[in-house]
């Protein structure tokens, strides 16, 4: 619900919305109504402009008071853009994480990091990632040993890599963002 306003000016701004926008005759209670203000502050303003000589005040045959405005004529609400509409879920920098609306598989991305280390990294996304674990493997090879763990672990990150992505977006298709 609007909140009640007090400020003669806005009323006045409010006064000419109706006036402008609708057919219906001008009271005080249909300004207080639409303002929305007290029936006081519609009728000050209303007063007011009558002494001002910008709108003529009419008293009908049962007493109602009713306000005419010179040259009144309907227009067309004015119409602002709506802002754009949001995704729901972000855009992926990397369309292969999630193609065709599906979500990223942990098994591709576990066996594009055992082909090539830091690709299934890359596969979800996670571009710097992808080139530290590609370095850092590269360089545990030339200690075999070290190598080989490495490369395993960049397998299981690769796989867990996937898993979060999928449970981000659940998360945000759940909360609706």
């Amino acid at each position: 619900m609007t909140d009640r306003t007090d400020d003669p000016a806005v009323i006045e701004h409010r006064l000419l919305e109706l006036v402008y926008t609708t057919d219906a005759p001008i009271t005080a209670m249909a300004l207080a109504y639409y303002a929305p203000c007290s029936l006081e502050d519609a009728e000050h303003v209303l007063d007011n402009l009558v002494t001002r000589d910008r709108i003529q005040l009419e008293v009908s045959d049962d007493g109602t008071i009713s306000y005419v405005f010179p040259n009144r004529y309907r227009l067309s609400p004015r119409i602002e853009p709506l802002p754009p509409p949001r995704d729901l879920v972000p855009h992926n920098r990397f369309p292969l994480a999630t193609r065709g609306g599906r979500e990223a598989s942990p098994l591709l991305a576990a066996v594009l990091s055992l082909v090539v280390p830091g690709a299934g990294q890359l596969y979800t996304g996670n571009v710097l990632s992808a080139i530290l674990w590609f370095v850092l493997v590269g360089a545990g090879y030339t200690l075999v040993l070290p190598g080989i763990f490495l490369h395993l672990f960049c397998i299981a990150t690769a796989a867990s890599s996937a898993h979060r992505l999928n449970s981000s977006t659940a998360r945000l298709l759940a909360s609706g963002r």
